[in-house]
């Protein structure tokens, strides 16, 4: 208790980054999509035909993206997502570049019927601090 009393900045700093961590967790939790990692979305995209869709703005999908990866902006996603259709019984991988955004696109793919929604745990960063295979437009 003394040293909540002498440093109280530092302790509502720490409580303010857990509170963080823990709404931002429970919104992960909420969205109801399973985070898979590099490997298993490989594996889906390999072994079970599945899709990579990037939901991160045109301008970094043309930095950089993973191979074959569908470019569907977060916000376009409603009108656009007719593209996706002959995946909607197949895995379909979604990610941005940290994994933040790609919950809530995720969560909308699921709601337009698509079976097996899932999203890359790290995104796009993730994927290539791994040195996994990247494609530029």
């Amino acid at each position: 208790m003394d040293f909540i009393a002498n440093n109280w900045i530092l302790f509502a700093a720490l409580a303010a980054v857990v509170g963080w961590i823990l709404m931002s967790e429970l919104g992960r939790l909420t969205q109801g999509v399973k985070q898979v990692d590099a490997t298993e979305a490989t594996r889906l995209y390999n072994k079970q035909d599945g899709l990579f869709v990037d939901v991160r703005s045109e301008a970094d999908f043309n930095k950089g993206h993973l191979p074959a990866a569908v470019h569907v902006a977060d916000g376009q996603l409603e009108p656009r997502h007719k593209r996706l259709q002959k995946h909607k019984q197949k895995p379909v991988v979604v990610y941005c570049g940290n994994g933040m955004a790609a919950g809530r696109a995720g969560k909308k793919l699921k709601q337009e019927g698509f079976e097996q929604v899932l999203q890359l745990k790290g995104g796009y960063d993730g994927w290539a601090a791994a040195g996994l295979p990247t494609e530029r437009k």
